[in-house]
């Protein structure tokens, strides 16, 4: 189906020109969404409904966000308006590559980005007014415990649990459809879908169908372990209408590729992608973001227009995000070699990164007993080779290095952290 977008890129959902009293209604809906806000992407809460809101896990993985999708679609009736919710901003929902190609696949309305128009991001709801909803409540999709910034609004009003994870007993209240052996979050949903219509719509099928397909790691029959149980495999038998005419094994290997495609990110969304931020011992208060980069330093640089403007670029990040530093370790390149660069937010934090890049570069020597015993710096080979930086003055102003391809931040981060190796991993 064609999206109702704007130039600039933000979209209207069928949902909301459905709910549009008049064809003047859904015209001013049409117009909201050209100015591009977040907040007009939705039309406001409508009063002569229950609304009902379905939300997946914060991690927001595919299985996640397909499987609260479908189900507000399941949910959705002239008494009950049921709100798709994920727990990330629109901008994020790129970073899921398998979710991209699903949504397209399926003929979903997307935005210009590719997030569905028919879910409603963190950062574009208006919590006011859900404050203001007295009947509002809760329905949980793959998890069964609620994020603390989503008990601070829906605490008392879970009333469905759609899960395949350990139980932690939450909400015993809540209706409960819970199984750990499963595979997919998405199989539970699939089966409530089945039960009510033997016709699914296309766009529902394919998307539950690829979620359990993928989880399920093709049930073993690409070689790896599966994940599958018979209930899995008896939903997706009854989904195999969907599946594309390539078959499960073709479309499984797409889907999977598409998990860890990372060429249609910006530098700034691979700095997104694989971070974590920490304190750095000797320095109280600030805190580092050290981010796994899926592309080499040479890549993002050419990406970004040359080291300078990467630098700028990874600044610009770190001040957004409230960090004083970045420290970013890059794929392996053709030479063999991992890259590392280090960037303050300004030279007031150069001291800082001064201090970060000293104890990575005085490894062994100067690695703390905690450090020496470590496992992994004995299997990376720290103990006799440390980290083999070398320096890369051709990126200048960047300050970046090569580094020993066997280095992962597992070890790269508590060095540089911590003085005595007591960071927590």
């Amino acid at each position: 189906p064609a999206s109702a977008a704007s130039p600039g890129g933000a979209c209207v959902s069928r949902r909301a020109l459905a709910g549009a009293s008049s064809a003047c209604a859904a015209a001013r809906v049409v117009a909201m969404a050209a100015t591009g806000s977040t907040s007009s992407r939705h039309p406001p809460f409508d009063g002569a409904k229950r609304q009902v809101f379905v939300i997946g896990n914060d991690a927001a993985d595919v299985d996640s966000l397909v499987s609260a999708y479908a189900m507000a679609s399941l949910l959705e009736s002239a008494e009950v308006q049921a709100i798709a919710l994920a727990q990330i901003t629109r901008e994020e929902f790129r970073l899921r590559g398998d979710g991209l190609l699903l949504f397209r696949q399926a003929g979903s309305q997307v935005a210009a980005d590719g997030s569905p128009c028919d879910m409603r991001f963190w950062d574009e709801v208006d919590w006011d007014a859900v404050r203001g909803l007295d009947k509002r409540s809760l329905v949980l999709t793959d998890h069964n415990k609620m994020a603390g910034k989503v008990c601070e609004i829906f605490d008392g009003r879970v009333e469905w649990i759609l899960d395949h994870h350990s139980d932690t007993g939450s909400y015993p209240e809540a209706r409960r459809d819970l199984d750990e052996s499963v595979g997919s979050a998405c199989t539970l949903v699939a089966e409530h879908f089945l039960a009510k219509s033997l016709t699914l719509p296309r766009e529902v099928g394919l998307l539950l169908a690829g979620v359990i397909l993928l989880d399920c790691r093709n049930f073993g029959a690409s070689g790896e372990g599966s994940r599958g149980v018979r209930r899995d495999r008896a939903a997706l038998d009854r989904l195999k209408p969907h599946v594309p005419e390539v078959g499960e094994s073709a479309w499984y290997e797409e889907l999977k590729t598409s998990r860890y495609d990372v060429s249609h990110l910006s530098v700034r969304e691979l700095l997104m992608l694989d971070l974590k931020a920490a304190p750095v011992a000797g320095f109280p208060g600030p805190v580092v973001a050290f981010a796994a980069m899926m592309a080499t330093l040479d890549e993002c640089c050419a990406k970004e227009g040359g080291p300078a403007a990467l630098l700028e670029t990874i600044r610009r990040f770190a001040v957004e995000r409230g960090y004083e530093a970045v420290v970013c370790n890059f794929a392996t390149d053709a030479n063999g070699l991992k890259g590392l660069a280090l960037a303050p937010v300004s030279d007031a934090q150069q001291a800082l990164c001064s201090a970060v890049e000293s104890r990575v570069a005085g490894a062994p020597g100067n690695l703390p007993k905690a450090l020496l015993e470590n496992p992994l710096y004995a299997s990376q080979g720290i103990l006799e080779q440390g980290f083999g930086l070398v320096p890369r003055p051709d990126l200048e102003p960047l300050r970046a290095f090569g580094m020993r391809a066997e280095i992962s931040r597992k070890t790269l981060l508590p060095r540089a952290t911590s003085e005595d190796g007591s960071s927590s991993l």
